[in-house]
């Protein structure tokens, strides 16, 4: 979908990600020409629709998954567009989050723990948001500390993904070219869904499990 509006998108893409997670010009190369579209209008525009179709699918899952763990109703049709914004949400989110890494990253110690803790509070602000639209009935205390352990995961996952994903990309790029690059985003995007989904039942289970201590305990 980037590469439909974004002159010289592959190129644009495989700079931004190579300089995220430090891979080196074979890795480049590969990631580009995994971005590589082949310039057909009609081909574009059908991937960008495909692409709206799979996210608009995944806002949808995600709010069913959201219910039965906050064990709310469901989000209602009439509500549906809910997933509309949530992709808006989740693009800004990424252009955003960009922008703070690149200005933690290319500055001092000082406006890098800033851009640090700007980092943190951006995505805990999204969570907060993101958990509102897709399962407005679920409590706010609840909603609250699944944001805050989202944001705590993210956190995690960033340093995961610069020690590890970045030699996993190297070496599977090395090997199998963009079909390895392809493996390793894919187990990127994995790791980041677990985070949505894991934080919010880790909370839900220990609020249930204090529940029942202090009602046993009564």
């Amino acid at each position: 979908m980037v590469s439909t509006f974004v002159t010289d998108s592959a190129q644009a893409i495989s700079d931004s990600l190579g300089d995220r997670f430090g891979l080196d010009q074979i890795a480049r190369e590969a990631v580009r020409l995994l971005f590589q579209h082949p310039g057909t209008a009609t081909l574009s525009w059908l991937a960008v629709l495909i692409s709206l179709l799979s996210a608009f699918s995944l806002a949808r899952r995600l709010a069913r998954a959201y219910a039965a763990i906050f064990d709310v109703p469901p989000l209602p049709r009439s509500k549906t567009w809910h997933g509309l914004v949530w992709i808006v949400l989740q693009v800004g989110l990424m252009i955003v989050a960009s922008m703070l890494r690149d200005v933690r990253s290319g500055a001092g110690v000082g406006v890098a723990v800033l851009a640090s803790v700007g980092l943190l509070v951006l995505w805990f602000g999204a969570d907060v948001l993101a958990l509102r639209l897709l399962v407005p009935a679920a409590p706010r205390r609840l909603v609250l500390a699944s944001a805050a352990l989202s944001s705590v995961g993210r956190a995690l996952m960033g340093a995961w993904a610069f020690v590890y994903l970045s030699r996993s990309l190297e070496n599977q790029a090395n090997q199998f070219g963009p079909i390895g690059v392809t493996f390793g985003i894919f187990t990127y995007l994995l790791v980041a869904a677990l985070v949505y989904l894991v934080a919010p039942l880790l909370v839900t289970t220990w609020v249930k499990w204090r529940t029942e201590r202090a009602s046993a305990t009564t």
